[in-house]
């Protein structure tokens, strides 16, 4: 009987000893699987950052070279106030516009540009001009829909 307790014990102590090496195996496999999609799950973060970081420069680069380029149009020398208070009107409507499309090139909204155009067109022909002043506030909306469009090509 000694020797049969003794038996199970040598047997039991040798199997905890040696443990099941295919469990271990596919234990250790799991951590790795797991390692490997934790890993993955982070880079994709991280190109996901990096993307929208990217799209972000270049709306603000786009941004920036929009207002650079309105920015070389001087406003005229105006000899009645109504053709400056149109002339400012414009360069607001223009940047809201700008702006309301950020991160895309004029071309991608010249329809907009052009309505635009047209819709002032209808103010400046309601209001009496000074013909001086007229033509210089042509002059002007023609260049700033011209640094518009030519800004980001």
């Amino acid at each position: 009987m000694k020797k049969v307790v003794l038996g199970l014990a040598v047997l039991m102590a040798f199997s905890v000893a040696c443990q099941n090496p295919q469990k271990h195996d596919e234990k250790k496999a799991q951590e790795k699987a797991g390692e490997a999609i934790e890993s993955a799950e982070k880079a994709a973060a991280a190109q996901a950052a990096s993307d929208a970081n990217a799209v972000q420069a270049a709306t603000a680069a786009i941004q920036a070279n929009i207002n650079a380029a309105m920015a070389t149009v001087a406003m005229p020398d105006f000899k009645k106030a109504n053709a400056r208070s149109l002339a400012n009107d414009f360069h607001k409507y223009l940047s809201d516009l700008v702006n309301t499309n950020s991160g895309k090139k004029a071309a991608e909204y010249a329809d907009k540009l052009q309505d635009l155009k047209k819709e002032y067109d209808k103010k400046v022909e309601a209001e009496k001009l000074d013909p001086d002043d007229k033509a210089k506030l042509q002059k002007y909306v023609g260049d700033m829909l011209q640094a518009v469009q030519s800004a980001n090509p």
